[in-house]
């Protein structure tokens, strides 16, 4: 078989005599994978509109001969969501039979990746021969509601504004709250890699703006300190599987403990619920200080994973 090409653009791939992967139909993979992944997370994505797939994502079946033993999802370089059906259970050498075949395709330019595994599983990928990246999550959410005292004296509160330049949507305080964000996002404990430049802020900023509904922009807080005029927290609203959730949130040092990340939170709770968005959400670093803020404000934790690991062997 020639393996040229992507992981997910294959129809199907011979491990090793009598099991195989091969291209799957979402609707039934999606089925089994609610059954048979891990349940806790699946509590997780069984709220989010539309499909339990992520988009991107390719399923796949783990056969033996013409049987269904698991599945897994497969995108760019990197599997995720790897499930078995009972008795069967994947061993180390059976992920890494996959991972070396998956790495194959393609050639070996790059290193292939597991993405958000449970960690039941994480021994298993380590065993099998994936070097864990540091630091693990957990997404947290909660119902929305209204909260009273939301707001703090001396402190100035502006919701997310989007202009238009050049046919383009950009945040009405870009720059600001990229320099902001820039300098402080790597404290806010989020599963996105903090940006190394300047400008990859800027992209992401501008990918914010682009795809995020009215209503979460509304929920979304730039407060700033009266005195100075200066910018002092940063809380960005986004959307994902259908429900709002928290991609940034940043306090300027000298603020932090005066109860500025508490109060731009309640508002996001006080907002949305005045929008009629059942719940937010959020993916934060397991052990951070906003995992405790997030606990004291209602949130509900999921359970820990990590976000990659990388086969190197």
């Amino acid at each position: 078989m020639d393996y040229k090409g992507r992981p997910e653009d294959q129809l199907r791939l011979d491990l090793t005599e009598p099991f195989y992967l091969c291209r799957a139909e979402a609707t039934k993979w999606e089925r089994y994978f609610s059954v048979y992944y891990h349940q806790a997370m699946i509590g997780f994505r069984h709220n989010e509109i539309g499909s339990l797939l992520p988009a991107g994502e390719t399923p796949f079946w783990l056969k033996k001969d013409q049987t269904i033993q698991g599945g897994l999802a497969l995108s760019s370089r990197a599997l995720t969501y790897l499930f078995t059906i009972p008795p069967f259970k994947a061993d180390p050498e059976m992920v890494r039979m996959i991972a070396k075949a998956l790495q194959q395709i393609g050639g070996m330019e790059q290193p292939f990746r597991a993405l958000t595994i449970p960690d039941d599983d994480v021994d298993v990928y380590i065993r099998a021969g994936f070097r864990p990246d540091s630091g693990r999550f957990r997404w947290m959410q909660r119902p929305t509601s209204e909260c009273s005292n939301v707001s703090s004296k001396h402190l100035t509160w502006r919701p997310a504004e989007i202009i238009c330049e050049a046919g383009e949507p950009h945040l009405k305080l870009e720059r600001e709250a990229g320099l902001f964000l820039f300098k402080h996002a790597s404290e806010s404990g989020n599963v996105k890699p903090p940006s190394s430049t300047f400008r990859q802020m800027l992209h992401r900023l501008r990918e914010y703006a682009a795809h995020s509904p009215k209503g979460v922009l509304e929920a979304s807080s730039f407060v700033f300190d009266d005195a100075t005029h200066a910018l002092i927290g940063v809380c960005l609203i986004g959307s994902r599987g259908g429900f709002p959730t928290i991609d940034e949130l940043a306090v300027l040092p000298a603020f932090k403990g005066r109860g500025v990340a508490t109060s731009m939170l309640q508002r996001a709770l006080t907002v949305l619920a005045q929008n009629g968005e059942p719940l937010i959400r959020i993916c934060i670093m397991h052990g951070h200080s906003l995992e405790s803020l997030c606990y004291r404000l209602g949130f509900m934790p999921g359970p820990p994973f990590l976000q990659g690991m990388t086969f190197d062997r």
